[in-house]
């Protein structure tokens, strides 16, 4: 017996010192470090590749600063580390010998980012260069990817699970109020189909029983496919998006008739972290096109590092039919559906996992009413500024936002009535706690009056009004610096039961960045004739009038242009 067990520690020791095989798997182990003080990084993301710049792994690094690479055969390969903010640093090649642990430690410059405005424009059908070959736009774009590959990282490596909450709403056209709402719980995160099938066969496509609507995910937004088929360009963000900086893209060819998607990454205009992705479909049936047509993907990065998508939703137009005056069947949009989903909870993978996100316990509550706060006001659009969660007011003129962490929000306040004239009443500031309920009443200002301060200033006569509204092309997108002119007759005088013409008047303005103008001094009662222009486009004119009882026309301006 004592032999016995003599014999089982050699051969066990020995086991422990033998050579290993050059088939054995072999370890690299890249340390990451701050280039400043050097604190090990928390959350970049590793790539290991071979000698060829291949990446064969990929690995989030830890609170230590490691990231770990293992079951490799021996040979030749480098270490590229890149997070937000810093500079992207990739190793030498380096050698791993059989049976040998190798460590790279690899340290994080910061880099800022000079953004000169580069534009990345389609030109014949084709982009001039890809994001990642222009200079402001490639900088920008580097952000982007940064987030985007983590998140997709994440949501492959199956790091965390989830409790979300999916919903469907029906959204009225007339003042976009909530009609239904179906909510259901679930553990399925955001996702898409491939690049490959969504640049082929479209982001719309029919399954039989209608037409099913895709949303891109990381995946396909990093995708050669997708970025070979689209140009980007850099814009400044304004309204919901102030302070943001945005990479804009768009289809590279006109000639595909494929249902594709053109929006914009808004990324932090202080930290360039990626914040959201708003879009829209292009190609679609012009019968049932819309600007309100889209969707939204937002991205979140958790303390540690890694990257998900906290909320989704696609909008989609609810079809009708009916008869023109000749008696043909034509569609139209009769209201919109959005189908959505919202991370209540995030923990850690495995029985023992922690949890990272909590659903917020904030939430603001408020009713919004007419000018003389006394007739609740149905179908108010609230939302956050920064962030693209928008709700309505019901028939009571209430509201409720949920889930929002403590601090100071803006809080910003519209309705249709003011929206077509192009006010927007400026944003409410409020304090949320954790825990509680924000109480907010708003009054919402008379169209009478938005258009009396308007023109307020402006040389006006006695008994003239106000022509406003908006310039659209023909898919209701805005047409920033469009021109519109009004013009009419002015009669003098009465000769043997005739009047007597004098000359056409007429009055223009310019559109502006959001693609409203106003026209004040318009005479009241007068058959006006109105006309937009575009880029050398010019509408044939409608026919309106300024009744004396309102002070003030609203008019939509629709250019279609030549082709």
């Amino acid at each position: 017996m004592r032999f016995d067990r003599v014999l089982l520690a050699i051969l066990v020791a020995a086991s422990l010192f033998a050579t290993p095989s050059s088939g054995d798997a072999q370890t690299v182990l890249a340390r990451v470090l701050d280039g400043e003080d050097s604190r090990p990084v928390f959350g970049a993301l590793a790539y290991l590749l071979d000698s060829e710049g291949t990446v064969l792994k990929r690995a989030l690094t830890d609170q230590l600063g490691r990231a770990l690479f293992v079951g490799l055969q021996a040979g030749a390969f480098r270490v590229r580390v890149e997070m937000i903010g810093k500079a992207t640093v990739e190793t030498d090649l380096f050698q791993v010998a059989p049976g040998v642990t190798a460590t790279q430690d690899v340290r994080l410059e910061s880099s800022a980012i000079i953004l000169e405005g580069l534009q990345v424009e389609a030109e014949g059908g084709r982009c001039r260069v890809r994001p990642a070959q222009g200079l402001g736009v490639a900088e920008l774009w580097d952000e982007a990817r940064k987030a985007l590959s983590a998140a997709a990282f994440t949501n492959r490596e199956a790091v965390y699970l989830y409790r979300t909450t999916l919903y469907t709403r029906d959204l009225a056209l007339d003042a976009k109020t909530i009609q239904r709402e179906e909510q259901m719980t679930g553990s399925k995160l955001f996702d898409s189909k491939p690049a490959e099938d969504l640049i082929e066969n479209g982001f719309v496509q029919s399954d039989g029983d209608g037409q099913l609507y895709f949303a891109p995910d990381a995946d396909v937004l990093l995708s050669d496919p997708f970025l070979d088929s689209h140009c980007f360009r850099f814009t400044v963000g304004r309204g919901e998006a102030e302070g943001m900086v945005g990479l804009g893209f768009e289809p590279a060819s006109r000639r595909n008739r494929n249902i594709d998607i053109s929006g914009t990454l808004w990324l932090d205009g202080q930290t360039f972290e990626l914040r959201w992705l708003q879009y829209n479909y292009e190609n679609l049936d012009p019968d049932i096109n819309s600007s309100e047509v889209g969707g939204h993907v937002e991205f979140q990065r958790l303390p540690n590092g890694t990257w998900i998508v906290p909320e989704w939703w696609i909008q989609m137009p609810r079809i009708g039919t009916f008869y023109d005056t000749s008696g043909r069947a034509r569609t139209r949009i009769t209201a919109y559906r959005r189908t959505g989903g919202r991370v209540l909870q995030v923990r850690e993978a495995g029985a023992a996992g922690r949890t990272v996100v909590e659903a917020e316990t904030g939430a603001i509550e408020g009713v919004v009413f007419d000018s003389l706060g006394i007739e609740p006001l149905v179908g108010a659009r609230v939302g956050m500024v920064g962030s693209n969660q928008t709700v309505f007011t019901d028939a009571n003129g209430q509201f409720v936002i949920q889930g929002l962490t403590g601090g100071r929000y803006q809080i910003s306040i519209s309705h249709p009535s003011v929206e077509e004239i192009g006010f927007r009443p400026p944003p409410i500031i409020e304090e949320v706690v954790e825990g509680q309920v924000t109480a907010v009443q708003f009054r919402m200002p008379a169209k009478s009056d938005v258009v009396f301060e308007a023109c307020r200033g402006e040389s006006q006569e006695d008994g003239s009004g106000a022509v406003l509204g908006q310039v659209v092309d023909q898919r209701g997108r805005a047409l920033p610096g469009a021109t519109v002119s009004l013009t009419w007759q002015r009669f003098i005088s009465v000769l043997g039961g005739l009047p007597q013409q004098a000359d056409i008047l007429g009055l223009q303005a310019t559109a502006d960045a959001d693609g409203y103008y106003r026209i004040c001094g318009v005479p009241e009662g007068q058959l006006l004739t109105i006309r937009g222009g575009y880029e050398g486009v010019e509408t044939a004119g409608d026919t309106i009038r300024v009744r004396e009882e309102g002070g003030a026309r609203v008019h939509r301006v629709e250019i279609r242009s030549n082709g």
